[in-house]
């Protein structure tokens, strides 16, 4: 199977936020099959009294852009 995103790439929404991890391919448990153009990804941000949670999400492939991380400032 040729997927755009594989397990442990950073990515985040093409319309902007926060840096996730791809976690692997979305499991739907209705069709009992792995969904090639979703994917489950994982981030952690403060709630509202300062401590880090970790979020959990499926998206679609062309909400998702990877991070380049030479692009990032130092």
């Amino acid at each position: 199977m040729n997927t755009r995103f594989v397990t442990g790439d950073k990515v985040r929404l093409v319309s902007g936020g926060p840096e996730m991890t791809v976690r692997g391919q979305h499991y739907d448990v209705f069709a009992n099959e792995y969904l090639k153009n979703m994917f489950d990804c994982v981030w952690f941000a403060r709630n509202k009294d300062g401590k880090e949670e970790v979020h959990y999400c499926p998206f679609n492939e062309e909400e998702l852009e990877k991070v380049n991380r030479d692009l990032r400032p130092a």
